[in-house]
């Protein structure tokens, strides 16, 4: 077993960690930095302090394989106590690598009542500036606020049609380095 750092401060870190997902679900667009400076065996610092901040033993967990790994695995078991699914529909997190052109509808939306049960992707990108342009609007963006994230074409696809479905829908986290930047269900997505 290969088990990697966690938090320095482990209450102290999690809780500005908790404190800046709330910014970034909150104020869409919103480009926060979380304090955690190593991620796991190829993944992003940003990508690992969520996981450690939300994820725990009743939310299972569905990793992309092109990021799954025995020491992600392990790290995750060890640290969160997470369960992990094969199954990308049963999952409430999953964690996903942009470059594989992800298809981001297998994952589920929740229902009309029971949005609780949709999945939150965090998404792997490999940069949160210099991609398409996009426009965003909707709660938490009090006037449009233009991001530029690097996203294949399934997730930029995904997005221009993932506001329409509220209250169903999954939440995106953007995940890149130790930054993130989230994309929840209610922000409307317009590319330039």
């Amino acid at each position: 077993m290969t088990l990697m750092a966690s938090f320095n401060r482990p209450v102290a870190d999690a809780q500005y960690a908790f404190r800046r997902l709330l910014k970034a679900m909150s104020e869409p667009g919103v480009i926060v930095t979380l304090p955690l400076e190593q991620g796991w065996s190829g993944l992003s610092p940003a990508a690992t302090a969520v996981l450690l901040t939300l994820v725990d033993g009743d939310t299972p967990v569905w990793i992309d394989p092109a990021l799954h790994n025995d020491t992600v695995a392990e790290n995750l078991r060890f640290h969160t106590g997470a369960p992990q699914t094969a199954d990308p529909a049963s999952a409430l997190f999953a964690l996903v690598d942009a470059r594989q052109d992800p298809a981001l509808h297998r994952f589920s939306p929740g229902q009309a009542d029971a949005p609780e049960t949709s999945t939150t992707v965090i998404l792997e990108v490999p940069g949160l500036n210099g991609g398409l342009n996009m426009r965003l609007w909707g709660p938490g963006i009090s006037e449009m606020r233009a991001i530029a994230p690097q996203l294949p074409q399934a997730a930029t696809d995904f997005l221009r049609h993932h506001a329409d479905t509220f209250p169903e829908g999954c939440d995106l986290i953007l995940t890149c380095g130790n930054q993130l930047l989230a994309l929840p269900r209610t922000t409307h997505v317009e590319v330039c």
